[in-house]
């Protein structure tokens, strides 16, 4: 345990800080209920607008390799996230397996439009288009939907 000495420059974080971090940990909590409806609801008014289509990015940082993945096909749901304060790009989107499985992120030349739409309280979600893996490099293209 290492502890400050005299003189030592202590971080004080802004006064809002906490306030944000609070408000982020509750929209997470938001998407994570809008996630879990999207498997349990059953109601007949619900429909899937689709969006977008595209290739996940970023999946080369995620050392996937470590990991065992589920094969996914064609129509598979998948979770979208947000990552407001993702250092690389604040309108960050990533997709998960069900499982939990981060697989990387929607593209950032396209996703201000949707991470604005997620930070309205909308849900968005993926679901599989083509996926291959050969254990060392994913190809994982998504169609993007909106329940309304």
């Amino acid at each position: 345990m290492e502890f400050h000495k005299y003189g030592d420059a202590i971080h004080i974080p802004p006064e809002d800080f906490f306030d944000n971090l609070i408000k982020q940990v509750e929209n997470l909590q938001t998407q994570v209920d809008e996630s879990k409806k999207l498997h349990y609801d059953n109601s007949s008014n619900a429909r899937d607008v689709f969006l977008y289509g595209c290739q996940v990015a970023g999946s080369q940082y995620l050392q996937l390799k470590d990991h065992v993945l589920p094969k996914l096909r064609e129509g598979d749901s998948l979770l979208l996230m947000r990552e407001p304060n993702n250092e690389c790009d604040i309108h960050a989107i990533s997709v998960y397996t069900i499982g939990g499985l981060k697989m990387g992120y929607l593209p950032q030349n396209n996703n201000l439009i949707l991470s604005r739409l997620m930070d309205e309280g909308n849900l968005l979600f993926a679901k599989t288009k083509t996926f291959y893996w050969d254990g060392k490099d994913l190809e994982l293209v998504v169609k993007d939907y909106l329940r309304a």
